[in-house]
């Protein structure tokens, strides 16, 4: 009966051993996907997903920005030379009437193009697959389409 007792009490600091195994597992992928989070990486884009499974450094946020960065350079806001006020003169004037009016006598939108949402969704589908995030693909979705809008195309204008 002792020895009964002796295995099941080693079969329980066995199950233990292996609980606690799991914990420590379970706590340092937590500790990986916080100091990932805390260093700005997208997690869920394609180039998130590979940084994180091929990182073996320090969970520092400073180290992980760098290699993220080498793989997704961040976007760098570009900063134009204020436009100089445009003259307008007479062969101006007439270079924009005849300009409305070859767009008039044009083809109609619809037979012009790609459908504006089809090419917005196409647009999103691969900003997201270059590891691009969610914010400025759905951003450029809708630049599309409104521009397809300001542009007259009755494909994406509505009166509901």
């Amino acid at each position: 009966m002792a020895e009964d007792q002796e295995s099941g009490g080693i079969k329980e600091l066995r199950d233990a051993a292996d609980r606690g195994k799991e914990a420590i597992q379970e706590r340092d992928q937590l500790k990986r996907e916080m100091a990932f989070l805390k260093a700005g990486v997208d997690t869920e884009s394609k180039a998130g997903k590979l940084l994180f499974k091929a990182y073996d450094g320090e969970l520092e946020t400073d180290a992980i920005q760098v290699e993220w960065h080498e793989l997704v350079p961040p976007l760098v806001a570009e900063t134009q030379p204020e436009p100089e006020p445009e003259v307008i003169d007479a062969t101006d004037t007439q270079v924009a009437e005849e300009r409305q009016a070859l767009a008039n006598d044009g083809v109609p939108p619809e037979n012009q193009s790609e459908n504006p949402y089809e090419q917005g969704h196409r647009e999103f589908k691969e900003m997201v697959s270059a590891g691009r995030p969610n914010e400025d693909a759905t951003a450029s979705f809708v630049r599309t389409v409104i521009e397809a809008a300001a542009r007259g195309d009755e494909r994406v204008i509505s009166d509901r």
